[in-house]
């Protein structure tokens, strides 16, 4: 165990978090919010003191085993949750810092649960620094580490890895550094022209820069109490149907577009599937909620924008559907479960994965009938060896299981099972909405108790890092040296 090396990345961390702290600053610059400003200058000096605790001076020795990565991982996102929440929690915004700390993580991790019950009264920097978590969780806090500073690839593609959601994660390009820009790159522009887009519909700087912002990250943090339903407008609704949809889709599909290998962009098995599979969720869901709604037009309109919201992971909402029918809801379940494509900043199981243990099952099924015939797994047309494929299926197994734990555990702490179930499965996958009608759609979570929400951080945190660095983090052979 190279503890030296993890200690450095970490101090790294915290020291680029700090530096983002600039731009909610200039914000209350711009806003006139001085008293905030301290509140910034507090955190700041926080996040400096721990970065330079941890890491003084660059260590000989900085490259990171697969174990280094998942350890790194896990203890980075949970540390930058602890200390991004100091501005909420210096400033009076979020006055309890336990609550501060779950705004924290849900922002960080991109779920967009809130525990807020008047975003609209929080000063204009606190909004955007929320947006800004949203952001950089959505690629990656580590994918920017790794985009801005100088590394070697043996040291540092065990924490792209680790970090980047998905069952399988490869380099762009040779170098690890370049493929982090790379991404980023496409991110950052993304993200700005949706905010010029936003723009044309005439809803003002902030809320475009803000909006984007929650919309790269796939998060769902609003700066109005009814979400997207407060613009009331058809053209912004459209924007952000498009841009949840595009967030949700893997980036190494942009790269190709880029190197204008569009054939074969298009012919990626995953893309194709995801893309019919929600034209067909979107008019499901329409048909399911025409009969209270009473217009085709409308209850597409609200289709599309639930479904592709569920299914990148975003959160936004513009009704509260979990009023809706128990069919309509029965697909957002799904929905919810399968969430976006695999190196995408959506949550969820992954749409590969799924397509994966499809393809498993099917051969077994295949080789129970022609037992001497070899079955191979393929995505892409690229055959997968037993080891990825028996991996996948165990994932499966083992998100389950955790799911399980938490709705037990949840249900442990008084709340209903459809609640339970509901809120651990909603955090679980980093959507922010919840199908329970005791908590809604849009409602915030400030009425659980603290047990509660302990467990739904734990639960974002998990599945924001796909489970194993945070689990490896509870044993004891993890920080064997001789392990």
């Amino acid at each position: 165990m190279n503890y030296r090396a993890t200690c450095y990345y970490l101090g790294l961390i915290c020291k680029g978090v700090c530096v983002m702290l600039i731009l909610p600053v200039i914000a209350a610059l711009c806003y006139g919010e001085y008293r905030e400003i301290l509140s910034f200058l507090y955190a700041a000096i926080c996040l400096l003191a721990a970065g330079f605790l941890l890491a003084p001076k660059s260590p000989k020795n900085k490259k990171l085993g697969s174990k280094e990565g998942l350890l790194t991982v896990g203890l980075s996102w949970i540390l930058v949750s602890l200390l991004g929440a100091f501005p909420f929690f210096f400033s009076g915004a979020i006055p309890n810092y336990f609550n501060a700390v779950f705004e924290t993580v849900s922002g960080f991790t991109t779920t967009g649960a809130t525990i807020l019950t008047d975003v609209e009264a929080l000063p204009k920097c606190m909004l955007l620094w929320r947006s800004l978590t949203h952001w950089l969780g959505g690629m990656g806090i580590l994918v920017f580490l790794l985009a801005v500073i100088p590394s070697s690839d043996g040291s540092t593609f065990q924490l792209m890895k680790f970090e980047s959601p998905g069952p399988q994660v490869g380099k762009l390009v040779s170098k690890v550094r370049h493929s982090a820009a790379i991404l980023y790159f496409i991110y950052f522009a993304l993200t700005v022209v949706e905010m010029i887009f936003l723009l044309f519909g005439g809803i003002g700087f902030f809320d475009s820069l803000n909006l984007a912002l929650s919309t790269a990250g796939t998060g769902g943090f609003a700066i109005t109490n009814a979400s997207i339903a407060a613009y009331n407008s058809l053209y912004i609704e459209m924007v952000i149907i498009a841009f949840m949809l595009i967030f949700s889709i893997n980036f190494n599909i942009y790269y190709l577009f880029v190197l204008r290998k569009f054939s074969t962009a298009v012919k990626d098995e995953e893309f194709r599937a995801y893309l019919i599979y929600i034209v067909l969720c979107v008019f499901g869901v329409a048909l399911g909620i025409l009969s209270a709604i009473g217009n085709f037009g409308t209850a597409l309109r609200q289709s599309a924008f639930a479904v592709i919201s569920i299914a990148s992971s975003t959160g936004f909402t513009t009704v509260d559907f979990a009023q809706w029918s128990e069919a309509s809801k029965g697909i957002l379940t799904v929905l919810m479960f399968l969430g976006a494509c695999a190196g995408s900043t959506g949550g969820g199981l992954k749409f590969s994965r799924m397509m994966i243990v499809a393809k498993s099952a099917y051969t077994t099924l295949l080789s129970s009938v022609r037992p001497n015939a070899i079955q191979v797994v393929k995505l892409n047309k690229k055959p997968m060896t037993k080891r990825e494929t028996d991996g996948i299926v165990g994932y499966f197994l083992l998100f389950f299981l955790v799911l399980a734990i938490s709705v037990f555990a949840l249900c442990l702490c008084g709340n209903s099972f459809q609640t339970s179930f509901y809120s651990a499965l909603t955090m679980f996958n980093n959507m922010g909405p919840c199908l329970s009608p005791e908590v809604g759609a849009t409602a915030s979570y400030a009425s659980f108790n603290w047990i509660s929400k302990l467990i739904m951080m734990a639960d974002m945190l998990i599945g924001r890092l796909e489970i194993f660095p945070i689990l490896l983090l509870f044993s004891p052979k993890a920080w064997s040296r001789k392990f």
